[in-house]
């Protein structure tokens, strides 16, 4: 414990290095290939007059540590060389740039003028990351101009829906394994991410200069999460004023009808305007950059959902007139399916509203001290229709984030950089349904009644950075410390549901299970991160680096701050534990240890890198996972037909204090934080026509992840629970186990001379035993037997690619045809066109089958799935959108047994896109152009189908009229991927 203090002690007074920089460095050298020592190299930056100098050490090494993105000029001098100056040295976010520098023996009075080149290849680490430039951002077409759809492009990325941040998973991850920053401050979700996937401007697209996502072998200056780093920069202003103003348009006139819109394109329309400014303040010294975007948008959308047929309503009224309110909440079907079963089709109406700023204001004391703030506001109103049946959902969501920092060089190799930050989430989710009580039925779509989950939560970040360069070595110390105030209510108001196990027992009103749970009310959930680590960058030669790096992370244990919590424990405590009892044991040995290396073979001339690494990350999870005491401490109470003979609606007869089984939630109070284990392997060559090609093997072992038990289960030897003043209830822990293994492959070209092209190809595999990462998982059919349900991930997609591509038309004036003034330049230059391609295959889909509790040896049937006939196909011969499984393949097991199918064991359709923009500038002046844009989405219009249901009711032989059925489109909403074609105009005015 002692040595644990030391190290806690000395994680606060060591920093934290910069993780929203990047550096510059090289060797010098004489024209034999001799280094060259006592070399005076100045860094300047033409925009904002930053400047910095030092000098090559006595192994020709000079080096430039966190620097903001931008374009920089080094200057190089030393008695009897010839000066050298190189211009245009780009540097991207996150960028070790190596630029090397041979001195030409002369006159100090003559210079050498040369202008970079591309940096195509990483000399530096053995990190899989991907940098998306500032021209993709602003040139690729986007469906909603959502910044996050643009990860999709990152390597390992899986887009499984609309390309929302919300949809994108990297390397096999959980989305919650992903940790977002804005300019080094958390950004991420605060309760979990789902909020920050109901809006699109909480980062507006004007305001990020680029951003970068890190998805494996990072080093150990990143963390918090144990999948993907993805930071985000903002822009700045310079010393000449920039601005923009900018309005998007669509609506349903020129957009295509999806397969399920019956021929009719549904009203749509959208409009999405701002502006931005930028400039100095005072010349060199101070900046500004403000930017506002708006968005008003409203569509309608084709529903499709399952109703009771009329005979079925009259024999529910017949037999149970109690259910008169249930059974009149379900509208009337139009088009017959079975015996008993309706298709309904209804337009629902979605409006979005959201209003976005964001202001920065930097400024430069001198040449070692500078400083900027930032904060950016999001104000939005959400109303969706969640299904056909009339259900709505209308989420208000206030995201804030504030960045303060402070930088200080206190010598050419030693800086140290200061930051605070706020980020604050207020969000709101309605959910109105149009029954007293949720109702889960075979054959019909579920029915909702009111719920509302709330979330105020604010993280406070403080870091501290530090950078110290020493002969080959750089070193970087640090400290990052947030504090979590998440104030709560997965639950605030009181939800009610019944659940009936076939159509026999619905008109019978024989429930097979039931909940009641009252409102929480908000509670207040507090935790701190604290996480330090050291990193040694250690250029052993001009040509091989190796990054070696330990990591500390500290999750402390959340807690509510006015102990409204109840514990429970079923061995420490025998049900409730006495208040005041942590909700689980603290995890002091986080320790995560990084190498990497980075090899460019001296006989490949330098156009070959070998990089290679593995590291040990950790996560803390959301933090709606630690919310289950706080729920606990209400009445929860939970019905079984096995406890409750003739369970039935209504339910108030059951809740009594001598009958009513208590439904806490529960943490295994021994939990482990999740980890993973991630290495690579990667051949990195630069190609002709300044291309850049990469090829590796990337893999991970995931342990200590998240997972669902069912406990306090019925012991069949026994028929009793162990604790018989309860029902069963949740159980969450962290014992799941998962890998993952790819082949991935990139080709690049970055933005020169007007042409950008990118593309990455995956082909993986993940394997589960329950979970995926922090939040995502799935409850196993047996309880007693996780390893029963290790199969595939259900994000287990085994091909993807993605491309995209800018390219400017070689005519006009400043390019290679028609440079001059006249008709013919005026007409053909100026164009541009740019596109993303997307392509892969099929999601799993798993297979579930109804069943009774009593149908089961230990009561619990979450998730359960059939048996699969020997010999009978799993797919329909004539497979349609309508028939996509054969219901013969599938059996009832015996009583008392659990089904032999596998978990995940189908496949659904996989999808191809690609979206296309045509772009026209108008100069107007020297310093205006307006460009007209038009963009189009899904442009041959492939029909993207979601995955067919994979619920096959209560009786293979008489399957659910949903089974085997797709009803709607991978993306239902109006913008994002996975649309039917639609159609966008743009005019942006740039000056």
């Amino acid at each position: 414990m002692k040595f644990f203090t030391i190290i806690l002690i000395l994680a606060f007074v060591l920093p934290l290095a910069a993780q929203d920089r990047a550096s510059i460095n090289g060797t010098v050298t004489d024209p034999s290939g001799a280094v060259v020592t006592g070399v005076e190299v100045t860094l300047s930056s033409p925009s904002t007059g930053l400047r910095r100098e030092t000098t090559s050490n006595q192994r020709g090494i000079y080096e430039f540590a966190s620097l903001p993105v931008g374009s920089y000029t080094l200057s190089m001098s030393r008695q009897g060389f010839k000066p050298l100056v190189v211009s245009n040295v780009d540097l991207l976010f996150g960028q070790v740039r190596t630029v090397d520098a041979p001195l030409t023996v002369g006159a100090t009075a003559e210079s050498v003028q040369v202008s970079a080149t591309a940096e195509y290849l990483n000399r530096d680490n053995a990190e899989v990351d991907g940098v998306i430039e500032s021209p993709q951002i602003r040139e690729i077409p986007l469906n909603g101009r959502n910044w996050a759809t643009l990860m999709a492009l990152a390597p390992g990325a899986i887009n499984s829906g609309s390309g929302s941040q919300r949809d994108i998973r990297f390397d096999g991850h959980s989305l919650d394994d992903s940790n977002f920053t804005f300019d080094g401050i958390d950004a991420s979700g605060v309760q979990e991410q789902t909020e920050k996937a109901e809006t699109r401007l909480s980062i507006s697209m004007d305001a990020i200069a680029e951003f970068r996502v890190g998805t494996s072998v990072y080093t150990a200056e990143q963390g918090s999460a144990g999948g993907a780093q993805i930071n985000v920069v903002s822009k700045t202003g310079s010393n000449e004023f920039h601005g923009t103003l900018f309005d998007y348009l669509r609506n349903s006139a020129l957009d295509s009808p999806g397969p399920f819109d019956g021929g009719v394109v549904p009203p749509f329309r959208l409009n999405q305007f701002g502006a931005q400014l930028g400039g100095p303040v005072v010349r060199n010294k101070a900046f500004f950059f403000v930017n506002f975007e708006g968005l008003d948008q409203s569509l309608d959308q084709t529903l499709i959902g399952f109703v009771p047929n009329a005979a079925f309503r009259a024999q529910v009224l017949a037999a149970s007139p109690v259910l008169a309110p249930i059974i009149s909440a379900f509208p009337k079907g139009t088009v017959p399916i079975d015996s008993i079963t309706d298709q309904i089709s209804v337009l629902g109406h979605n409006t979005v509203r959201e209003d976005s700023g964001m202001f920065r204001f930097d400024y430069r004391f001198s040449d070692k001290s500078t400083a900027f703030v930032r904060y950016s506001i999001d104000n939005a109103l959400i109303n969706n229709p969640q299904d056909a049946l009339g259900a709505t959902n209308t989420i208000p969501v206030i995201p804030q984030n504030l960045v303060l920092q402070f930088q200080h060089i206190f010598s050419p190799t030693t800086i140290n950089e200061s930051k605070f930050g706020l980020n604050r989430v207020n969000y709101h989710n309605w959910n109105y349904g149009t029954s007293p009580i949720s109702v889960s039925s075979s054959n019909f779509s579920g029915l909702g009644d009111n719920t509302l989950d709330e979330e105020v939560g604010t993280t406070f970040s403080f870091i501290d950075n530090l950078t110290m360069v020493r002969g080959r070595h750089t070193f970087k110390f640090g400290v990052d410390v947030r504090r979590i105030r998440l104030n709560n209510s997965g639950n605030a108001i009181r939800d009610s549901s019944i659940d009936y196990a076939s159509p026999q027992d619905f008109i019978n009103n024989s429930a097979d299970s039931a909940s009641v749970l009252e409102g929480e009310g908000i509670r207040g959930n507090r935790r701190t991160f604290v996480m330090g680590f050291a990193q040694d960058e250690f250029k052993v030669t001009p040509n091989l680096t190796l990054n070696i790096g330990l990591r500390y992370e500290l999750y402390t244990v959340a807690h509510e701050i006015l102990n409204r919590a109840a514990v429970v424990d079923i061995n420490g405590c025998g049900g409730f534990c006495p208040v005041g009892t942590p909700f689980y044991d603290i995890n002091p040995n986080d320790w995560g240890p990084r190498f990497g290396f980075a090899w460019a073979p001296p006989m490949l001339h330098g156009k070959t890198v070998i990089r290679g690494g593995y590291g040990i990350y950790y996560g803390g999870n959301q933090n709606d996972d630690f919310s289950d005491p706080l729920e606990s401490a209400v009445p929860r109470y939970g019905f079984t037909s096995s406890d409750f003979a003739n369970l039935s609606y209504p339910l108030n007869q059951f809740i009594t204090p001598q009958s009513a089984l208590f439904t806490p939630k529960a943490i295994d109070r021994h939990r482990k934080d999740l980890s993973y284990q991630s290495y690579n392997l990667l051949i990195q060559q630069q190609l002709p026509g300044k291309f850049q090609l990469q090829a590796g093997y990337q893999g991970s072992v995931g342990h200590h992840l998240f997972d669902r038990y069912t406990v306090n289960l019925i012991n069949p030897a026994t028929g009793k629970r162990p604790l018989s003043q309860f029902s069963s209830f949740g159980f969450k822990a962290n014992d799941a186990n998962d890998n993952f293994n790819a082949l991935q492959v990139s080709l690049e070209r970055r933005f020169t001379g007007g042409f950008l092209w990118q593309t990455q190809y995956m082909w993986s595999h993940g394997i589960a035993d329950a979970s995926i990462g922090a939040g995502e998982s799935v409850s196993f059919q047996d309880q007693a037997c996780r390893a029963c349900d290790r199969s595939s991930m259900p994000y287990d997609i085994r091909h993807t690619m993605t491309s995209n591509a800018i390219y400017q038309l070689p005519f006009g004036q400043g390019h290679r045809f028609l440079n001059q003034d006249g008709l013919a330049s005026k007409f053909l230059g100026g164009w541009e066109l740019s596109g993303i391609a997307t392509a892969r295959t099929g999601m799993p889909i798993n297979i579930t089958l109804k069943r009774a509790t009593s149908a089961l040896p230990d009561g619990n049937n979450s998730n359960q799935r059939p048996n699969l006939v020997p010999g009978v196909p799993l797919y329909a011969a004539n497979q349609s959108i309508t028939n996509w499984f054969n219901p013969a393949a599938f059996a009832i097991p015996a009583k008392g047994t659990w089904g032999n199918l596998g978990r995940y064991a189908a496949r659904g359709p996989g999808y191809s896109e690609f979206d296309m923009a045509l772009q026209k500038a108008f100069p107007i002046g020297e310093t205006i152009k307006l460009n007209f844009r038009t963009e189009v989405f899904n442009i041959f219009n492939q029909a993207i189908y979601a995955n067919p249901s994979g619920s096959i009711g209560s009786d293979p032989a008489d399957p659910s009229a949903s089974f085997g059925r797709i009803t709607s489109v991978l993306n239902t909403g109006a913008v994002g991927t996975g649309t039917p074609r639609r159609i966008q105009f743009a005019l942006r005015l740039d000056f």
